[in-house]
């Protein structure tokens, strides 16, 4: 059975963790796009060769040759196109950041589960096969003390960029952010409370912020992004007994990706598969979890989890 999937949202992002996963696997297809504007659906569908085309998001949802639906717009947008697919039905894929904050994403996961309809969120970094072993060599590290998690990546400053906009769910803490946190949160649970925050502000939105978080059993961390620097991802878990070095947790399958393990004994590199990709690896999570082969890879309430740690930063920096 062919799963028939309907973008929300003609955006870029749904070019690489949608419609090029999807083309490679027999059992997915994106059958329509849908835009506020429908020049522009129209177009990205001609250019992606999508077969069909809405310029109204609830026509597209409601349509009965669409299965499933993918949120890709900004932020800010992201409950109420959700609800469409809640309203149908549908089961859906929600770009990250899931919502605006932790309530916005607890009342979506609420009313997902009443409906039980399948609500998840984009996390791909999380599905790739790496934190099967980072998960393994743990227990290497002896009791955990602190980690180091960060991403830096250059945004465009164009007017049309919304991550520039903090109305629409943009800045560096949303946008490149969510993905420290979410390693972290991984690795040493949910943060019980941040400090130290720092954001530098540019145009209509945090440029770049930095926070120290407290962790369950005493572990700290500290997270990182800039929208203006050079591409840079990466993930230090230091205990006890040794230090694991993660270079680009955020897509291994892109290149200068590493693991590289430091105890008493010596320096271990680490092998770690680059396919499949963390975007391919994502959609097949999806595809599984909808058919009810598997369980989603992360906890059901991760959403709320990770909207609750974007918070607390944002709130301990105001």
């Amino acid at each position: 059975m062919t799963l028939r999937i309907g973008i929300i949202g003609a955006a870029r992002v749904a070019t690489y963790a949608m419609i090029a996963p999807a083309r490679s696997r027999t059992d997915v297809v994106v059958a329509a796009v849908a835009a506020r504007d429908p020049v522009r659906a129209a177009d990205y569908a001609a250019t992606h060769g999508i077969a069909r085309h809405f310029g109204d998001y609830a026509a597209m949802v409601a349509d009965p040759d669409v299965d499933a639906l993918y949120v890709a717009t900004p932020p800010a947008f992201h409950l109420e196109q959700a609800r469409l697919a809640i309203r149908a039905g549908k089961p859906c894929l929600v770009e990250k950041p899931f919502t605006l904050n932790g309530a916005e994403a607890e009342t979506l996961l609420a009313e997902a589960a009443a409906a039980g309809v399948v609500m998840v969120e984009a996390q791909h970094s999380r599905c790739h096969g790496l934190w099967a072993i980072v998960a393994q060599h743990l227990p290497a590290l002896g009791r955990l003390q602190r980690l180091e998690a960060w991403f830096n990546a250059t945004v465009k400053t164009d007017d049309a960029e919304f991550r520039w906009q903090a109305g629409l769910g943009g800045g560096a803490l949303m946008d490149l952010g969510v993905y420290p946190l979410s390693w972290v949160r991984a690795v040493a649970g949910e943060p019980l409370a941040a400090r130290d925050v720092r954001f530098r502000r540019q145009r209509a939105a945090d440029a770049a912020f930095a926070a120290t978080l407290d962790l369950p059993g005493g572990v700290t961390a500290r997270v990182a992004a800039d929208m203006a620097a050079p591409f840079d991802a990466g993930l230090r878990i230091t205990g006890a007994a040794g230090v694991l070095h993660i270079a680009n947790p955020l897509a291994p399958q892109r290149g200068g990706h590493a693991i590289r393990l430091e105890t008493a004994a010596g320096v271990t590199e680490i092998a770690s598969p680059a396919e499949p990709g963390s975007y391919d690896a994502q959609l097949a999570a999806f595809v599984d979890h909808v058919a009810g082969r598997a369980a989603w890879p992360l906890p059901a309430d991760d959403p709320v989890q990770s909207m609750r740690a974007i918070d607390l930063v944002r709130t301990a920096g105001e």
